[in-house]
């Protein structure tokens, strides 16, 4: 299975993600059956975009971008698991711009964890600062990685224009495959376009992409979709 992911982070708000849905319709992208396409969109969006979504013939899977750490409780504006169980099926955890307002590799862990109780399939984004401390409280924590979806984002290249190399990638992939010990998917993430998916689709040990402001054109996330599939 080869998986594509787009973070809309916060750019979107409910009418323009019912405009993306309805363009991508119009350009009706042939999806194969090999290729998971998940949009993680913000809160805010979810309810209308799923709505939406049952009377579209565009095989969609939607995301949510973060989660509480929390469960139900006393939590003034946090969204827990148990609320996006209704709503998503996958959820970004860990990205960088996450880690910038303070979130921790204990967070994250306590975040896996309360989605992976909810059936929601976490996508933990790794970066290689951090990343031997975060999959070392993954296994302290007694997490089943296998349930997992691993993303390789460098900072550097997020928004810069300048992904690293598909080689380069690689050898991190592999060592993530080797510290988690698992067949989890491991993705890359970091200014991907239509112009250089293939040559990390093309690494074996590369399971998919994760893109961010390129998903928001559907004209180019509708060239992703056909080079992918």
């Amino acid at each position: 299975m080869t998986y594509l992911i787009a973070n809309w982070k916060s750019y979107s708000n409910n009418t323009q993600s019912l405009i993306w849905l309805k363009e991508l319709g119009k350009l009706a992208p042939v999806i194969s059956p090999n290729l998971k396409v998940i949009i993680c969109l913000p809160f805010t969006d979810l309810p209308e975009f799923n709505r939406h979504l049952n009377f579209s013939k565009t095989p969609l899977f939607v995301g949510a971008q973060t989660v509480s750490s929390y469960s139900a409780g006393k939590h003034t504006g946090d969204i827990t698991a148990s609320m996006l169980s209704e709503l998503v099926t996958y959820c970004l955890v860990g990205h960088s711009e996450r880690r910038s307002n303070g979130e921790t590799s204990g967070d994250v862990a306590q975040q896996v964890l309360s989605l992976l109780n909810y059936n929601i399939t976490p996508i933990i984004c790794l970066d290689t600062p951090y990343m031997d401390e975060q999959i070392k409280e993954l296994f302290r924590q007694n997490i089943t990685l296998s349930h997992c979806i691993f993303a390789y984002e460098p900072i550097s290249a997020i928004g810069s224009g300048q992904p690293e190399s598909a080689e380069d990638v690689s050898r991190v992939v592999s060592k993530i495959t080797l510290l988690t010990n698992s067949k989890s998917p491991i993705l890359y993430g970091g200014s991907v376009s239509p112009q250089n998916v293939q040559d990390f689709i093309n690494q074996p040990s590369i399971s998919g992409v994760l893109v961010g402001t390129n998903s928001l054109k559907p004209s180019v996330f509708c060239q992703l979709i056909k080079l992918l599939s």
